[in-house]
């Protein structure tokens, strides 16, 4: 499953979750292939995301495919102009916390996985599957 931004939809795309507008009403369902006409619909209505089977686009890096430990060691890195600000200083402290908590999750998960004699293709899968819930920061 894999969220994707509307523009990168393709026809022939499959949707894992139903698309609702901002009021909450249902759309298209669970289920339904994309065709052209139904991606130019969801753009004339304003929906900017959909969520599809598999991981049809490659998103270039993109969050869901870093380990959370990487994504750890990078905060300094990327707080270091905000140095002397105590409230980012705040920001930086809860982000260590949280990335700390999903690193030591996704090791977990990791581990598992391989001693269930999963390849590490099917790991990766996993680890990335694994962040799809919204977590990401």
């Amino acid at each position: 499953m894999q969220k994707i931004p509307i523009d990168l939809a393709r026809a022939g795309m499959v949707l894992a979750k139903p698309v609702a507008r901002e009021n909450g009403i249902t759309v298209m369902a669970e289920g339904m292939e994309l065709t052209q006409t139904l991606i130019d619909r969801l753009q004339g209505m304003s929906i900017e995301r959909i969520v599809v089977q598999g991981h049809p686009v490659d998103m270039g890096g993109a969050l869901g495919s870093t380990k959370f430990s990487e994504r750890l060691e990078r905060l300094p890195h990327l707080f270091r102009v905000y140095e002397k600000d105590k409230w980012m200083k705040m920001v930086l402290n809860r982000l260590q916390a949280y990335f700390r908590i999903k690193a030591a999750a996704q090791a977990a998960r990791e581990k598992a996985l391989s001693k269930a004699g999963q390849s590490d293709e099917e790991i990766a899968e996993a680890r990335v599957s694994g962040n799809g819930n919204g977590d990401e920061a």
